[in-house]
């Protein structure tokens, strides 16, 4: 019986070390959805998400169609940080390490607006559609 509890007890402790990962999926293993933007596809929201773009400024580091300045473009298919929604949700509202944008937007801008210059940015998007996670 000491063998048993032994054996359980090492497949325990091997199973710990190894991150809980031996073929079993516990609820924190499962991934959890991501943010999608509720504004994509909407002409009434992407409109307003331009009118914010200019608002606010964006303009001025990624250039009057997301396409040129200081700042990344914001209409090709390279990005530092991911292309899904959530990700660019995070990175305009200053929640990603490491990002060089300023965080100032996200204290300044609401989630709504937010949510609606990243459905006019994607609007703007010409790249390749198999790359659209959105």
């Amino acid at each position: 019986m000491q063998r048993i509890w032994f054996i359980g007890a090492l497949v325990l402790v091997l199973w710990l070390a190894l991150g809980g990962h031996l073929g079993f999926v516990g609820a924190q293993d499962q991934a959890k959805p991501k943010k999608l933007n509720p504004f994509t596809g909407n002409p009434e929201a992407i409109k307003e998400g331009r009118n914010l773009y200019f608002l606010y400024g964006c303009n001025g580091c990624h250039g009057g169609t997301g396409g040129g300045g200081m700042g990344r473009p914001l209409i090709d298919d390279e990005w530092t940080f991911g292309s899904d929604d959530e990700t660019l949700f995070k990175l305009i509202r200053g929640q990603i390490p490491e990002q060089t944008m300023p965080a100032v937007f996200g204290a300044v801008m609401t989630e709504e607006e937010t949510w609606k210059i990243l459905a006019y940015i994607r609007s703007l998007y010409k790249g390749d559609p198999s790359l659209v996670n959105w």
